[in-house]
């Protein structure tokens, strides 16, 4: 955390038994003590603000610390504590030293957001009235060691009394402050790359009056935001400025998430996630509390949130605590910026794949508001600059999505918010044939939306209430033809949730062994009602697992089936972390209990005019969950962390005709251990070793033919281990980058007592290094480089006629015996920045595959099965695009 300073109003004027002073030299912050992050707000997400009045002596020491605004004992504690230890270069009132009071806000941010350049911004208002002053004059002098803009740089106020200052060099600055028809104040303030830094300032209209003992009067306030600060949990969290810049990713902030430790590659034209080994639909995705289907559009080119509405994106692969269920995978969440500014912003961005638009704005004194929007038209794009094989087998999607909100601030600490979340992704193929028989072809589309309202306070104790209840509906749709062979599948599904947790202090902190309690309670409930409709081969859509090859002509056992499901789990949970000897340990122990109502329209197929017979079950579940974290050494914290997790049955699979309506509901329980290191310099280092173990998968009945209703089982079982390092360096110097490696093995077998065979999305060695330098003149240039094993395939090892159907049929080997090769891939991005006033341009360059290497994406067969050749991924793909922000 960088330094900074925050001037304020020294004690008020005494009667006049002095002559006029004026402050012709205010206190500069020469030694900054940071604050320790209290551990228990920290791993809880916890942010706050704390305002210190110090007293300051004349030779620059405080002498007296006392809270002016409160963010609860632990915040308290920790500001009060590193401001102690503060030194200043003394204040001087008419060119002699004095001792002054100041105000100095401390805010504690786990936000890691990181702009390229420092930034500056504020307000400035009339102390008595609380007016903002319209044309007051901002200037800040070139002083800092190294900086090349020597000359000063200012800006006025408008009528709102606001000032932006983009693009400001790093180092020690002299601002000045004149109000009209006032004189003018100056102080000092400490500028990083890659820091935002909000000022309030309020100045008085009189000129100040002296007090006793050369103490100068309440002429001036400055309230400094301080850095914010990285979060330092198991997960990994990236900022939207820093995930914008990550090449390969096209300037979108969450495909930064395809590059973290933990997180395989997704095939060319699948937008899947694969964490840990967990099969894609395993893992869950939030935003702002609201569960979303999926995180990226169809093909994986975009992410389905725009990202300049996004704060940052958090990824936690297993092991999750009490406060989220009902999956076996790994957990990502997204949070949206802050509706807390009332100035405008804005942005606007075109490249080959897509266009997007978003405005945030304020709409009053405590309104907020903001909107985007994107249309991709990349299906247009890619076949031209792509061979036809991406065309034709892995064709890119067309998708639109959209985001609102607005929020109402009644009070500093509590507030109420509405918002809307939606995306369309359609996607089409044909391949055809000059036999009809050949011809194939495919369809897929999903259209979601959520609505949700929040509601969330802050007490003067620190204490949070939070209250989200949500809405969604989704419609999906598949269809799949081969010859004369339709199969179709369609489900339209209604979701209704709400999340609500408490969150308080319940010992104070306190000496060894116990330094504290805070307390997590909430209500976390789901229901979905599913209506599913089903047609055509009884072996598509294939599922993990079986032994077929890419083209295969499907089976021509056709059935059809139409039904309806429920599941609703109304789950409660409480988490305790205990704090111990200072901090230094801390223990998380939590539990979650779920009961899962399951109910399916029919047990059995409609034969003639039997009636449907439903189904109803339930199912009760308590997952226990630990972590604890030790901090033996300031830089090194070393973790550990235990998990029980289940998953509801899909709709899909409770067919009484393709699946089972008496599906047992999976569980996986998941076991880590790590070490993170922080040895300075920006650089951190992180090793986490991991294992889960999953069993009631559902599976395909290993019978030829199944009894009624059990085409599938619940029997299947998985195991994953394996481990992950991040060396991370945070952005300093116009520099940041990593290296991700993960070893992993995950395995799947169809029971218990069934040989393990090696899962179809496993990865043995998944490695991601990227770095991105800012060279100056606006200029920033990245690259990427990716390697990862090959996905499991099953190999054909001889073929043999069907007269009856007059094709060839394979024989295969072992289930996932081969592997495709290892994929290896180099991206490479140029940015260039200009700054038009207030507006923000960045024209960029973002080159997939550079060296434009062919990557085999799929074996392929000749008809008769003795030729064999590859399909290959995405060639060099160059994304044009430009960005303007305001």
């Amino acid at each position: 955390m960088a330094p900074q300073v925050a001037l304020a109003q020294p004690a008020a004027p005494r009667p006049p038994a002095a002559a006029p002073g004026v402050l012709t030299k205010p206190p500069k912050l020469v030694t900054f003590v940071e604050a320790a992050y209290p551990p228990e707000e920290k791993a809880a997400g916890k942010t706050a603000s704390v305002v210190l009045r110090l007293a300051i002596d004349t030779q620059g020491r405080v002498e007296e610390v006392a809270v002016q605004e409160s963010a609860g004992p632990a915040f308290d504690a920790a500001a009060s504590s590193a401001a102690r230890q503060f030194l200043f270069e003394p204040a001087e009132v008419d060119g002699q030293t004095a001792r002054v009071r100041i105000l100095y806000r401390y805010e504690f941010t786990l936000q890691a957001e990181v702009p390229t350049t420092a930034i500056f911004s504020g307000i400035v208002r009339d102390r008595t009235t609380k007016t903002p002053i319209a044309g007051a004059r901002v200037a800040i002098e070139g002083s800092g060691e190294g900086d090349t803009d020597a000359g000063a740089r200012e800006v006025v106020t408008d009528d709102a009394g606001r000032f932006l200052l983009d693009a400001v060099a790093p180092g020690t600055r002299r601002v000045t402050i004149a109000a009209p028809g006032q004189t003018p104040v100056q102080t000092d303030e400490s500028f990083e790359p890659g820091r935002r830094l909000e000022a309030s300032y309020e100045v008085d209209q009189a000129s100040p009056d002296a007090a006793e003992g050369g103490e100068p009067a309440e002429d001036l306030e400055l309230v400094v935001t301080a850095p914010p600060l990285s979060k330092n949990v198991t997960s990994v969290e990236v900022g939207q400025d820093e995930g914008r810049r990550v090449p390969g990713t096209q300037g979108d902030v969450l495909k930064v998430v395809q590059n973290l430790p933990g997180v395989g590659r997704a095939a060319a034209g699948s937008g899947a996630l694969v964490v840990w080994g967990a099969a894609p639909e395993d893992t869950r995705v939030y935003v702002d509390g609201v569960r979303v289907p999926l995180l990226y559009h169809f093909g994986g080119v975009r992410s389905v949130i725009q990202s300049d509405l996004v704060r940052a994106v958090d990824l936690t692969p297993g092991a999750y605590g009490a406060p989220h269920g009902r999956g076996l995978g790994g957990l990502v969440t997204v949070s949206l910026i802050p509706l807390d500014d009332p100035d405008h912003h804005g942005s606007t961005s075109v490249d080959f794949l897509d266009a997007a638009a978003s405005l945030r704005s304020g709409l009053g004194e405590s309104l907020r508001a903001a909107v985007g929007v994107r249309y991709g038209w990349a299906h247009r794009v890619v076949p031209v600059v792509s061979d036809e094989d991406v065309g034709e087998l892995f064709p890119v999607p067309r998708y639109l999505d959209g985001q609102a909100r607005v929020a109402w601030f009644f009070s500093p600490r509590a507030s109420l918010e509405i918002g809307a979340l939606g995306s369309l992704d359609e996607v089409e193929r044909t391949v055809d044939s000059e036999d009809p028989a050949s011809r194939r072809g495919d369809a897929r589309s999903l259209t979601w939306g959520r609505v949700y309202g929040r509601y969330a306070s802050q007490r003067d104790d620190g204490t949070e209430v939070s209250l989200t209840p949500w809405y969604g509906r989704d419609d999906r749709s598949e269809t799949q033809r081969f010859g004369a062979v339709t199969t179709e599948v369609a489900s339209e599904s209604e979701v209704f949730g709400l999340r609500g947790s408490w969150r308080g202090r319940l010992a104070p902190e306190r000496e060894a062994p116990l330094a504290g309690a805070v307390a997590t309670v909430g209500l976390d409930t789901e229901i979905t009602r599913a209506t599913v409709a089903r047609s055509g081969s009884l072996g598509v859509p294939a599922r993990e697992g079986d032994a077929r090859v890419f083209g295969q002509r499907p089976s021509e056992q056709v059935a059809s089936d139409t039904w309806d499901a429920w599941t609703g789990s109304p789950a409660v949970f409480g988490e305790l972390d205990v704090s111990l000897f200072s901090g230094a340990v801390h223990v998380v122990p939590g539990a979650r209990v779920e009961p899962y109502v399951i109910s399916a329209s029919r047990q059995s197929p409609v034969v003639g005019e039997t009636p449907s017979i439903g189904l109803f079950s339930q199912e009760l579940f308590v997952e226990p969950r630990l972590a604890v974290r030790v901090r033996p050494w300031e830089p090194l914290e070393l973790r550990a962390a235990y998990g029980l997790y289940h998953q509801p049955p899909a709709a899909e699979d409770l067919s009484a005709v393709f699946g089972r309506p008496t599906l047992e509901s999976p569980s996986s329980q998941h076991v880590l251990g790590g070490a993170n290191l922080a040895p300075g310099g920006g650089f951190s280092i992180d090793l986490v070793g991991f294992a889960t173990f999953s069993e009631d998968l559902a599976v395909r009945s290993a019978l030829e033919q199944p009894l009624l209703a059990r085409a599938l089982a619940s029997t299947g079982v998985g195991r994953a281990f394996g481990g992950q390092v991040l060396l991370r360096r945070e952005r300093e110097g116009g520099f940041f980058g990593w290296i991700s490696y993960g070893l992993t093995r995950s395995e799947r077998a169809s029971s218990p007592e069934a040989e393990f065979r090696p899962f179809d999305f496993d990865q043995t060695h998944v490695l991601t290094a990227l770095a991105s330098y800012e060279i100056g003149l606006g200029f920033e240039i990245g690259s990427r480089f990716r390697l990862a094993s090959g996905f499991p395939r099953t190999a054909v090892e001889s073929a043999y006629y069907d007269a009856r159907t007059d094709t060839y049929q394979p024989r295969f080997g072992p289930t996932n015996g081969t592997r495709l090769p290892t994929f290896v891939q180099l991206d490479a991005r140029l940015s260039k920045r200009f700054d038009v006033g207030r507006v923000e341009l960045e024209a960029y360059l973002d080159v997939q595959n550079v060296t434009n290497h062919e990557n085999v994406e799929e074996i392929v067969h000749s008809e008769s099965y003795a030729e064999t050749g590859a399909i290959t991924g995405v060639p060099i793909l160059p994304v044009l695009g430009v960005r303007s922000s305001w």
